[in-house]
């Protein structure tokens, strides 16, 4: 009797353990989450965001091997850290052409100023 009450326990706990897993994450989800990953990596994330790219990829692969709700969230922490370094990358860029172009303006401006000084006109502000 003690005998199988431990074995209906334990049996009852391992189908209440795969009852609250869940279904393991759709191909779709992890597709969702690889092109995340991909659109990081092609924004240049590897080099202005290596960390956050790197926590995208811890996600994935922990998502890979969870089921059910961890499985999902895990994908969705790939997806975040994903889209944050996506982000952080083209502020990275966007700041050095801001840079650039700053650079670029001030030189014009100088240039102009040497024309106008040669042309012995007064600036035009």
């Amino acid at each position: 009797m003690k005998l199988s009450i431990s074995m209906f326990l334990l049996v009852s706990a391992l189908l209440a353990g795969c009852a609250s897993a869940g279904p393991p994450a759709t191909s779709e989800e992890l597709a969702e989450a690889d092109a995340a990953l991909r659109n990081a990596e092609a924004a240049g994330a590897a080099e202005e965001a290596p960390e956050l790219l790197e926590e995208a990829r811890v996600a994935l692969a922990a998502a890979r091997r969870a089921s059910g709700e961890e499985a999902r969230q895990r994908l969705l922490e790939a997806r975040d850290y994903a889209a944050a370094a996506a982000a952080q990358a083209k502020a990275e860029r966007l700041k050095r052409d801001a840079a650039r172009l700053r650079r670029e303006a001030d030189d014009l401006e100088r240039r102009a100023e040497e024309i106008r000084d040669q042309a012995g006109r007064p600036p035009s502000r």
